[in-house]
């Protein structure tokens, strides 16, 4: 019998929608007076399990294209990059906010932040899952699998597009040049480095900082 084997882009992508969606089955499945803790903590769990999921899977990648047939950078600039471009997404995002607020007059509030702090404040378990397992799972989907895929097809530029607004939709606040701007600076790390490493640091960083700064000084 043939074997058959399954691409690790879908993989991952299968295993990123099941992280998503298995908590609200989860939490349908709850008494309603329990709802929102099996929200909470199936959540992290699922993200959890994706992210292992994810960087098991990424250990024996069947994904070929010209940025994962090239040799990464040492583990040493790896770090150094990932802290780097923590600075970097951090500038990109204060540029894209001056654009969005001063040019379209948009709140300088992200809904997706306060809604994620909310839970935070109530359930402090779920920093780990949206300050650590979140980007990694959201860097192996619109880095290392979207932006991948398309590297190839469109050139730098064109691929970073694509992965970048995809990247801004799927947060569902109305910031799409911020979240855009971030997603462009994941790219570029991921492209200089050839390690979708970088990327990660980088947004774990970027993460936490948002959410800790957000706790203690608001």
């Amino acid at each position: 019998m043939k074997k058959i084997t399954v691409h690790t882009s879908l993989m991952i992508l299968i295993t990123y929608l099941a992280a998503q969606f298995v908590p609200i089955f989860i939490a349908l499945m709850a008494p309603k007076n329990l709802r929102a803790e099996f929200s909470i903590y199936g959540s992290l769990i699922c993200f959890a399990l994706g992210a292992i999921i994810m960087l098991l899977l990424n250990r024996k990648s069947t994904i070929r294209n010209s940025l994962t047939l090239q040799e990464s950078i040492p583990v040493s600039k790896v770090i150094i990059w990932g802290i780097a471009g923590f600075f970097l997404a951090i500038f990109a995002q204060q540029v894209a906010m001056m654009i969005e607020v001063n040019l379209f007059n948009f709140s300088t509030n992200s809904q997706n932040t306060i809604g994620i702090l909310t839970i935070i404040r109530k359930y402090p378990l779920y920093l780990v899952a949206t300050s650590i397992f979140g980007p990694i799972m959201e860097e192996f989907v619109f880095r290392k699998v979207i932006f991948g895929f398309f590297y190839d097809l469109t050139g730098a530029i064109g691929a970073a597009v694509i992965s970048s607004l995809l990247f801004a939709f799927i947060h569902m606040d109305g910031h799409i040049l911020l979240y855009s701007a971030m997603g462009f600076v994941f790219c570029y790390l991921y492209t200089k480095t050839k390690n979708i490493a970088t990327p990660m640091i980088a947004h774990i960083l970027m993460n936490s900082t948002a959410v800790l700064a957000s706790l203690f000084f608001n």
